[in-house]
C-alpha cells in the first residue's frame, strides 16, 4: 500500500507536476506545482486507486514528473511522486524522517488510469518524463 496512514481521513488530493526531480534522496517535500485539488468522493476515489496499485518490478532511474499531494483533517498525510518508467514511487511522509522508494506496476490497468488522471490534469502536450502511452 503506497498510502501511509488513515486512508479514511483524507480529506483533499493535489495532483502535483514535479518541476525539478535532481536531489530526490534529500526531499522532505516535493518540488512542483498543483495542477488541480480533488476533495470529497473524488480524493477518496484517487487514494484508493492508489492504494490498489500492483506491485512492480522497480528499475533504476527515478525521474517522476508527477505526484500526488495527500492532505487530512490534522494537514498533509504524506506526498507521493511517481516515475512511470521505473515503476517507482517515492512515499514521503512529514515527520517520519527518510522517505521510501516503493515498486507499482506502471503498465496495469490502475497505473495506467492514474497516468491518465496526471496527464488529462496537466493539458494537453504539457507532460514529460513518461515514456508513450
Amino acid at each position: 500500500m503506497l498510502v501511509p496512514g488513515d486512508a479514511t481521513d483524507v480529506r483533499r488530493v493535489d495532483l502535483v507536476r514535479v518541476v525539478n526531480s535532481s536531489g530526490w534522496g534529500g526531499w522532505v517535500t516535493v518540488p512542483g506545482e498543483t495542477l488541480v485539488s480533488v476533495t470529497g468522493a473524488a480524493a477518496s476515489a484517487l487514494t484508493a486507486l492508489v492504494a490498489d496499485l500492483p506491485d512492480g518490478e522497480m528499475m533504476r532511474c527515478f525521474i517522476p514528473s508527477y505526484a500526488l499531494r495527500v492532505h487530512g483533517s490534522a494537514g498533509l498525510l504524506c506526498e507521493i511522486a511517481f516515475c512511470f518508467r521505473c515503476h517507482n514511487a517515492l512515499v514521503i511522509v512529514p515527520g517520519r524522517g527518510r522517505s521510501r522508494l516503493d515498486g507499482f506496476d506502471a503498465d496495469s490497468p490502475a497505473g495506467q488510469d492514474l497516468l491518465a488522471r496526471f496527464r488529462a490534469a496537466d493539458g494537453p502536450g504539457e507532460a514529460t518524463g513518461h515514456r508513450p502511452a
